[in-house]
């Protein structure tokens, strides 16, 4: 007698996409057979059980995706974190199963199990999601897909950023010394900007991924460079933004303003081994993507990956405030002789309820950064990231989306909508 786990995710895997298990059993043929199924959460510490009958073909299969629900870490000042890396607790973008399969009989009209007989399987599920195009069970270990493949162990690979090596082309590269390939990729940022990158920096579960360390090299009117090593965990943020290398706690970081610096880079390490794609923070101060005319509205969402991206809106910043007014009239009586005064009022307001909806432009988005920007606009968790690295929780108001695709040269704004999530008290 046994029961055999024949299909299962990957022991790291993303939450979007079918998450089956397929079972056999050489009792499966039998009368009042079930499969039973005990799944644990281990952040929750909840379990949930469930029997299935065997299908047509004598096997079961379990999809554990219903019950996984992950939304990254938002209770906190993430977004400014200057230590040497932020990491993710488990229970938020990423969370790991325990699930035991057995099998049961119905005797007599009561389920029974069948005592020594069971099979085990366990996995970790990140907050990021695929697409049908990509198949059933895409190898997020080692697939040639670089937009699939979630380890880190080549030179070509990306961190958990939307971000390609052709979203931005920067048209300056050359002038700066810099050698635009398939393995450089362009991030435009202000001075003021914060923020992330997400690296996978345990093999726990990721077990191709040996991130140990990430080196930033600034470069300006002079240069510096620091390795910075990771504590090992499944989810580590690590403080890529101006901001966040600024005002690094890191003894041996290189300071950008000190060195009027042009750009900078983050790689991702093992030992001396580079196993990420090289990310250039370019200034945008000094290259052509400011305006002084409005307020910068800095936008941060999670991505398809699991990690957080961030947009500079540049131009127009508008808010619009919409009034839901609760009115009523009453009877004039003031319980005197002289009945009602001349200052009563007569309408009530009681309860106005206000949506704030804040309107901004970007600045001349490439075609590529229209596929990029897609994630924010289907993205659940939006912030408003402010001038001091607090944010402000926002949801996108857009229900379309045009991706323009014109091989004419032309540049165009995109104009969005988000509101803000937080009611306006009264």
């Amino acid at each position: 007698m046994a029961i055999t786990i024949t299909g299962q995710p990957y022991t790291w895997t993303p939450r979007g996409q079918k998450l089956i298990y397929a079972l056999t059993s050489t009792n499966s043929g039998n009368t009042g057979f079930k499969f039973g199924i005990e799944v644990l959460d281990v952040a929750a510490g909840k379990t949930y059980n469930f029997f299935l009958d065997p299908s047509p073909d004598g096997a079961a299969y379990f999809d554990l995706n219903p019950l996984v629900n992950l939304l990254n870490k938002e209770n906190t000042a993430i977004h400014a974190t200057t230590a040497d890396q932020y990491t993710e607790p488990e229970g938020n973008s990423w969370k790991s199963y325990e699930l035991t399969f057995t099998e049961w009989w119905i005797i007599g009209g009561i389920l029974t199990e069948n005592d020594g007989v069971s099979a085990t399987a366990t996995t970790a599920v990140y907050n990021g999601y695929l697409q049908l195009i990509d198949g059933y069970r895409p190898n997020v270990f080692a697939s040639t897909d670089k937009t699939i493949k979630i380890a880190n162990n080549a030179n070509s690979d990306y961190m958990q950023s939307d971000r390609r090596y052709d979203t931005t082309v920067f048209a300056m590269a050359a002038s700066l010394g810099i050698t635009p390939s398939s393995n450089t990729v362009f991030i435009p940022c202000l001075p003021s900007d914060w923020g992330l990158l997400f690296v996978t920096g345990s093999d726990e579960y990721c077990t191709p991924t040996t991130v140990d360390s990430y080196r930033v090299a600034v470069f300006g009117t002079g240069s510096g460079a620091a390795v910075v090593n990771f504590t090992a965990a499944p989810q580590v943020g690590i403080p890529a933004y101006p901001q966040n290398i600024i005002n690094s706690t890191f003894a041996t970081m290189p300071d950008p303003v000190a060195l009027d610096w042009n750009y900078y880079t983050i790689t991702a390490y093992n030992g001396a081994s580079v196993v990420s794609k090289t990310y250039y923070f370019i200034n945008a101060d000094k290259y052509g993507q400011n305006d002084c005319r409005y307020d910068n509205v800095r936008l941060a969402w999670v991505n398809s990956r699991g990690g957080w991206d961030y947009y500079n809106f540049i131009k127009k910043s508008e808010v619009t405030n919409q009034i839901e007014r609760k009115q009523f009239k009453r009877v004039l009586f003031n319980g005197t002789n002289t009945i009602f005064s001349r200052y009563d009022r007569q309408l009530y307001d009681r309860a106005n309820v206000v949506t704030r909806t804040l309107s901004i432009t970007s600045d001349w988005v490439q075609e590529d950064e229209f596929v990029f920007l897609r994630s924010l606009l289907v993205s659940n968790q939006v912030h408003i990231v402010n001038s001091d690295g607090t944010h402000v929780p926002v949801s996108m108001d857009e229900n379309n989306y045009l991706e323009r695709k014109e091989r004419n040269n032309k540049l165009y704004n995109v104009a969005l909508k988000v509101s803000y999530s937080q009611d306006y008290n009264t």
